[in-house]
């Protein structure tokens, strides 16, 4: 008996093992031969599905990869989230577990019932690729795929991770032998990965999100949206999206905005994107600091939208003031549509616009040098239509979704040849 098998029956003997929750009602697969097929079956593992980034890419990536030779699933590891149903809708199961975040001693006998009960799935479901992401859900995820026996492992980096403690970057390193190889999805979120928990670059590929592309705006469509929110025919619109979290940085753009607002009283904000969970609150605080600067009627907070390709149409600016980010998809999704940008000038958002070639910057964290591009950018409407134009021609050349797909289905391929799980696999 390996070593993986001996601690997998340990774990066994000493807790009691339930079904893991499925909201499609999917019969679990014994691991023999007879019942898998062709297809390379791949479960996705992250915390959650609400109307993130992360959660955009996994579905694009699955919807798009080739459904004749991939099987896809994903498990929650935290929660199902708002999103979940929408993902089993579309064809792909949804698992979800009960891990808690940190390293407290408060938490781990729990996570390790947790841990179990992923190993069980993974083996039930007869896995031969784990694709998993960002940083928790990724050591969770490769322990349970080595005790399970998984041939291929992937981790894509999504962020920079900023805020680690350095028991979390050695983890990091010793789960690297576990790792198959890590995806991200930027130069930056490589190198920050690489320095930090000591692993070699040459373990990394870097792929750059796709994304999709807005339809050309029509005068109907700008006029729907426009109607749906009351503006005025002369109203312009300086947009954001995002989550509703602290690295996303939008109570610098409120600050910015508020300082502004004199001198263009035919502008308004508009923020799309929910909170998450784990920092509850954060709307709130928003809409009061909108309201301590007196400008709360120019401040729209749209919730969550699946629409946000379409109201980008209605936004003059798109400004993105992160703290932190790995890539920045709803940035290339706006200037995708030709909408010219203001960004922090963070390694992932300049290396994303052609290493600042393709969008305003303002120094990070500085709200009054982002209230002064915003000034530039509104008194200046040719210069930034022209930018706009500019960087819509560069980011749909640079960030579609087919180029995206042909590279993942590429080293997916390679990796399961070399595991003796080509064309051929469940043979």
């Amino acid at each position: 008996m390996d070593a993986r098998a001996t601690i997998l029956a340990r774990l066994i003997q000493h807790w009691q093992l339930w079904d893991v929750h499925t909201g499609s009602g999917e019969k679990s697969t014994k691991m023999n031969s007879t019942n898998r097929d062709r297809k390379a079956k791949v479960l996705h593992i992250y915390k959650f599905l609400y109307d993130g980034g992360t959660e955009r890419y996994i579905h694009t990536l699955i919807s798009r990869m080739n459904p004749d030779r991939f099987s896809f699933r994903i498990c929650c590891l935290m929660a199902r989230g708002s999103e979940a149903d929408a993902f089993e809708n579309d064809g792909f199961p949804v698992y979800n577990l009960n891990f808690r975040p940190g390293l407290s001693p408060a938490v781990l006998p729990g996570n390790l019932i947790q841990l179990i009960r992923l190993v069980m799935l993974i083996r039930r479901l007869s896995v031969d690729v784990i694709h998993t992401h960002d940083n928790q859900p990724a050591a969770y995820a490769r322990i349970a795929a080595w005790l399970s026996g998984v041939p291929i492992v992937y981790v894509t980096l999504h962020c920079d991770y900023t805020g680690l403690s350095p028991v979390h970057h050695r983890i990091n390193h010793y789960l690297a032998r576990l790792t198959t190889r890590f995806f991200a999805v930027s130069a930056w979120a490589r190198d920050i990965s690489s320095t930090r928990d000591r692993i070699q670059k040459e373990k990394y590929n870097v792929i750059h999100n796709g994304v999709n592309f807005a339809s050309p705006a029509t005068q109907e469509l700008v006029a729907h949206y426009r109607k749906h929110w009351s503006l005025d025919p002369a109203t312009r619109v300086i947009g954001n999206v995002g989550s509703l979290v602290h690295l996303k940085g939008q109570d610098l753009l409120i600050e910015a905005f508020a300082s502004i607002t004199e001198d263009f009283p035919d502008v308004c904000l508009f923020i799309i994107g929910s909170e998450r969970e784990h920092q509850p609150g954060i709307k709130q605080n928003l809409i009061e600091l909108a309201t301590r600067y007196g400008i709360e009627d120019r401040v729209v907070f749209t919730g969550s939208r699946s629409d946000v390709l379409d109201i980008l149409n209605i936004f003059e600016v798109y400004a993105m003031p992160s703290r932190f980010e790995g890539f920045g998809l709803s940035l290339v999704e706006a200037i995708c549509a030709g909408v010219p940008a203001i960004i922090s000038d963070i390694p992932a958002l300049t290396e994303v616009c052609g290493n600042g070639k393709y969008a305003l910057s303002f120094h990070s964290e500085d709200a009054q040098d982002l209230a002064d591009k915003l000034r530039y950018a509104l008194d200046n409407q040719d210069e930034m239509k022209r930018l706009g134009k500019i960087a819509s021609q560069y980011a749909r050349q640079s960030f579609s979704i087919e180029k995206m797909v042909a590279e993942y289905e590429r080293i997916y391929e390679e990796d399961l040849n070399a595991a003796g799980l080509g064309t051929s696999v469940g043979e």
